[in-house]
Formats: structure tokens, sequence, C-alpha cells
């Protein structure tokens, strides 16, 4: 099973709820503030941008990506600019963001080659149950679906409430995995889009 990368102190592992600026703060390494305005953005104005970085990719996964929230808030020009999370659904995104292959997600030394590890990519090769394994993908996301709650959105498929569902299925009862959220999501995509297309119209 993966490390978990993200180091949080008993006080943030209790919270059953957690605003996106907790969460930002946490990636980047700061535990010991609940609001971004009680950082001391002059004493350390690297640290704070990237705390700023963090919080855009949190919003932005919000607004674009599905990422399910409990309630979100909004400035005076209707621009979203704060969200809150249940702790089981935002801190396994934040610890697949963070582990994503790249330095802006928080790798201080990116890889001295490039090679994509097989069990990273959800492109798969033609093996022979492909097509069955995408059906049952396909079939078990609509499932999901069906049962209302979190798995949907705007009455539509919530494809971040699926993922975190398997991810964290996969972690607590099998031998844990090292694909992120945006393979498994090209992975259910293209199952959808395969075997039931008229669910994405």
């Amino acid at each position: 099973m993966r490390e978990n990368i993200l180091k949080l102190p008993a006080h943030l592992r209790r919270q059953r709820i957690v605003s996106a600026e907790q969460v930002a703060m946490a990636m980047a390494g700061i535990y010991e503030c609940t609001y971004l305005s009680q950082f001391n953005h002059q004493y350390d104005p690297e640290t704070s941008n990237i705390i700023s970085s963090y919080f855009r990719v949190i919003l932005h996964a919000v607004k674009e990506e599905g990422l399910q929230t409990i309630r979100v808030g909004t400035d005076y020009n209707g621009k979203l600019s704060s969200a809150e999370f249940y702790a089981d659904d935002i801190w396994p995104w934040a610890l697949n963001e963070l582990s994503y292959p790249d330095s802006w997600y928080g790798i201080d030394h990116p890889p001295t080659q490039n090679v994509i590890e097989p069990e990273t990519s959800a492109c798969w090769g033609d093996f022979s149950g492909k097509d069955t394994a995408l059906l049952m993908i396909a079939s078990l996301a609509t499932a999901l679906e069906k049962t209302g709650g979190k798995y949907t959105r705007s009455n539509k498929l919530n494809k971040s409430a699926v993922i975190s569902t398997a991810i964290k299925a996969v972690n607590d009862y099998g031998n844990g995995t090292d694909l992120t959220d945006r393979a498994l999501r090209r992975l259910i995509d293209n199952a959808l889009a395969q075997y039931l297309p008229k669910l994405e119209e």
C-alpha cells in the first residue's frame, strides 16, 4: 500500500469535515492554521505561494472535475471562493494529487528518466477479457449512480465519488493501488463511451 505522505496531526485526522483552506495548507505541510488568514504570508512567501496554488487546484477540481463537496461559497461576483468536504472524500483525493508524478504536485526531485510505469497508467493494450472488463467497469459505475447520494451530481454520474470509493475499497481490502484519479477517470470515461454512450449524453 502507498505510504501516506500527508503527515496529518491528530486534530486534523479526527475532523469529519474539512475546508478547502485546511486541505491546501496540509498539502503544503502547514497544519497549525485553520484559516489562510492565520498563516504569516509575509514571513514565508514561498510556502504562501504553494498554499495558494493548491487552493486554486482544489477549487478548480470542485468546479470542473466534480470533486464532491458538502457546501461551497462564492464571492460577491459569484465566483467559487470556498468549499467544505467530508474527510473520507477529500484526503484520498489530496493524497493522489500529491502523489501524481509531476513536480507541480509536490515532488521535489523529478525522476531522472521519463518512464511511465504500467501500474500507474490506465491505457490498456489488447488482452483477453478486456471488453468484458470495460463493460463491467461501465456497469458498476452506472449501478453506483443509480444509488444516488454522493454518486450523482447535477443528475449525472459523479465520477470523483466513484473513483474515491474504488480507491478506498482497494486500499482497505486489497493490496492498494498507485493509479491516480486522472488515470481512473480516463478508464471510466473510455468504458462509458464504449459501452454506455447514452449515459454521457
